[in-house]
Formats: structure tokens, C-alpha cells, sequence
């Protein structure tokens, strides 16, 4: 690896990853070290910055529950936040939620409803009065404890007039309650420093992991110090344990302990994560209920070491040099969701709907620049290569026949 000074010395970022919170984890509890039984769940809540809002250590993301059931009882279980969009299976999803909600009758009150939109389709305060709108219809509620801007990537996304004038309006109204941000871009941690000195943004819910980005933690006291209330997702480093021979006996241990790692920092408020069934439902809730156990500290130590030059931050700290302006984080990002998340046919929709010129296809016969720019010592090239074969089969989409593709709807890649 290279001696730069922009790369990261190798055993400091190890070090840092396992504590980004400030937490000593080493000291977060011993073997067996419980906080409730498995046989009396209840998830904790937190605050939420200076938001006023109590949210559930866990929040119920993903796609919508089909069956309103698993939302009650999450909702049971103490699980009171819950994340979804406009954007999921072209409004079903915020449809599904609303079933629950009718269901749920006068306990909509102990909800924290938590929405938004992408940046890109912020065209006018109007755009942005019009989805608060039609989200408030399907989920058949009149207000939104959190409204949010999702995929930003760079401190001028902060400053779009149109959507705060749209907030105060909806704020005013009584529609929206908070104003949020979301994103996992490499320019987040600008993002976020800018969105502190900001003063209009009262929720971060942002990517964190125990592998990259140690200032994090610095930047999400200051946030709190702020009032700026903090969730979190994307919180497995890639979801790659599988790759290391007895790192754990099941997938589902590795990603409740990441889970418990990210709640050891008082800071975070809650985790988004992705629930599609009772079983899943009740094992994350039967995990936040317990310390975070030495045997668990030492296996997320061994994944971050060993994935420390294998996995990508998206941190598009190679894209500047690149003769070809591939668009490097977002391809890494699809063939992670490809090999890791069982989302192939997603992947490979979103990689064709990248914008022309900014595929991997040219990056078989380059020098690999990229690989050089790398601050964590990556085999970039070789990574884009692979990616290229893997989800360039979507070209498959235009052949008659084919069946269609669904998309993976933004913001729905967020989750653990």
C-alpha cells in the first residue's frame, strides 16, 4: 500500500472503525451480559436530537409489510419508527404502511412516521408539496413526524430553495413535523458538517459502519450538540461475512451484532433495517435488548481487518482519476446489492440506468488509475471489471420476451 499522506494507516483505521462512537467496545459488556430476556422483548427508544420525538432503537424499514400484522406487531414489540417512501413499488409500499396505520387505529399516535423524496425530483416547491401530499394519502395519516430529502451528495444539495420553502409551508400546515437528510455518497461527510452549519436540517439518517469513515463519530456529537437527531443504516460493512470461514455460524448473528455496535454510540438515535418477517422481527429485537458481547467485538474486529482492502467505502475518492469518468461508487454500490444482497436483477436494472459513458465498459483495457487513488489499497480495477460482467447482462431488458425488471426504488438499498 501506498505511504501517501491520504491513505489511512492500516491499524489506526482499525482501531478507530471499532470505536468510531467513542465507545470503548471493549468495554461494552462481557459474555452474556443481558439487559432483557428473550422471553420478555421490548425494544428501548431514544431521543431523537431536539426533535421532542422517542423513536425505537430499531426502525421498521423496507418495501411495506404485504401482511399489516407484522407492522402490529412490531409495533408491540415497541417498534414505533418506521421507514418508507414514496418511491417503494411506486407507492404500494407507503400503501401497505397505511393499512397497518388504519389498523392500528388511536396507536398511530406512538408512530413515528418517517418519509421523504429524492433530490432529483425536487423541480419546483410545488414537486415537493405534491409528494408530501400524496404520501400523506397513502399512508392515510395527516401529518409526517419526518420529512426527508434522500440522495444527497454534495453541500450545494443542501441549499435548494424549493424544498425548504415547501417545508416551512408544510411545517406550518401542520403535514410535517421535522426536515431530514439521507444519503451514503462519498460526499456525505461534507454533506453533513455543511447540514450542522446549516441549522435547517433537525434529522441525519445516514450509512454507518465499523469499517469506514472513523471521523464519523466527531461529526455526529457535533450534530447532537446541535439538536441534529441521528438514525443510521448500512450498518454490516457490505454484508460480506460469509467470505470468512468461521467468522460466525449464521449470517443473522453477524448483522444483530453490527446492529448492537451501532447502538453503542450514544449519538445514534435508532437503526433503519429492512423486516420482512416475524422471525427476523423478533430475533433483531431479542439482539438490541442485550449488551454488545466480547466474542461479538472480536468477531467485528476480524471482518474489518480482513475486509479492510476488499470493501468499498464508496467514498469516490478514485473517481477524479479516472480517464473515463466512470461513475466508481455507484457501480461498486450495484455489484455489492448483485454478490452480497441477492438483488441481482435490481442491480443490474439500476446499472443499466446509469447514465451513458458512465459504466465500467472501457475499464477492461485502462491502466487502472483508480487503483493508485485508492486511500484503502483496493484492487478498484480488476473490482470494475468483475462488476461490468456481472451486471451487464441487463442489457437482456431490451430483448422481446424478456420479463421486466424491477427496479430497486431509491432509498431501499439503505437498509441492513
Amino acid at each position: 500500500m501506498t505511504t501517501s499522506r491520504n491513505h489511512i494507516n492500516r491499524r489506526r483505521f482499525i482501531k478507530l472503525g471499532a470505536t468510531a462512537s467513542g465507545v470503548a467496545v471493549a468495554g461494552c459488556g462481557a459474555d452474556g451480559g443481558a439487559r432483557a430476556s428473550a422471553g420478555d422483548l421490548k425494544v428501548g427508544r431514544r431521543k431523537l436530537g431536539g426533535t421532542g420525538l422517542q423513536v425505537s432503537e430499531i426502525t421498521f424499514g423496507g418495501d411495506g409489510p404485504e401482511n399489516p400484522e407484522l407492522l402490529m406487531a412490531a409495533l408491540d414489540l415497541g417498534i414505533n419508527t418506521v421507514w418508507t417512501s414514496p418511491e417503494y413499488r411506486d407507492g404500494r409500499a407507503q400503501e401497505s404502511v397505511g393499512r397497518a396505520i388504519r389498523a392500528a387505529g388511536r396507536r398511530r399516535d406512538e408512530m413515528v412516521m418517517f418519509t421523504g423524496m429524492e433530490l432529483m425530483k425536487i423541480t419546483s416547491k410545488q414537486s415537493v408539496l405534491d409528494t408530501i401530499d400524496g404520501s400523506l394519502r397513502r399512508l392515510g395519516t395527516d401529518h409526517l413526524e419526518i420529512f426527508a430529502v434522500f440522495q444527497l451528495h454534495s453541500p450545494r444539495d443542501l441549499r435548494i430553495d424549493a424544498l425548504h420553502e415547501a417545508i416551512d409551508e408544510a411545517k406550518r400546515a401542520g403535514k410535517v413535523g421535522n426536515l431530514g437528510l439521507t444519503g451514503h455518497s462519498g460526499g456525505m461527510e461534507a454533506c453533513l458538517e455543511a447540514a450542522i452549519d446549516d441549522g435547517r436540517f433537525d434529522v441525519f439518517c445516514i450509512r454507518y459502519d465499523f469499517v469506514s469513515y472513523p471521523d464519523q463519530g466527531r461529526i455526529l456529537r457535533r450534530a447532537a450538540e446541535k439538536g441534529i437527531g441521528t438514525m443510521v443504516f448500512k450498518v454490516n460493512a457490505g454484508n460480506r461475512q460469509r467470505e470468512l470461514e468461521d467468522l460466525t455460524s449464521s449470517g443473522r448473528h453477524f448483522n444483530q451484532a453490527a446492529v448492537k455496535w451501532a447502538l453503542t454510540n450514544p449519538d445514534v438515535a435508532s437503526v433503519c433495517i429492512r423486516i420482512t418477517n416475524f422471525d427476523q422481527l423478533r430475533e433483531f429485537a431479542a439482539a438490541v435488548g442485550t449488551d454488545l458481547e466480547a466474542s461479538e467485538i472480536a468477531m467485528l474486529r476480524r471482518y474489518a481487518d480482513e475486509m479492510y482492502d476488499k470493501y468499498c467505502r464508496f467514498c469516490s475518492s478514485c473517481e477524479t482519476s479516472c480517464p473515463y469518468q466512470v461513475a466508481v461508487a455507484d457501480v461498486m454500490r450495484y455489484a455489492m446489492y448483485f454478490k452480497y444482497y441477492g438483488r441481482e436483477k435490481d442491480a443490474m436494472d439500476l446499472y443499466a440506468s446509469l447514465p451513458q459513458g458512465c459504466s465500467a465498459a472501457k475499464c477492461d483495457a485502462c491502466v487502472g488509475s483508480c487503483e493508485a487513488a485508492c486511500p484503502f489499497g483496493r484492487a478498484v480495477r480488476a473490482e470494475l471489471v468483475e462488476a461490468h460482467d456481472l451486471l451487464s447482462f441487463s442489457r437482456a431488458l431490451s430483448v422481446p420476451g424478456q420479463t421486466k425488471m424491477t427496479k430497486l426504488k431509491p432509498g431501499s438499498e439503505n437498509l441492513v
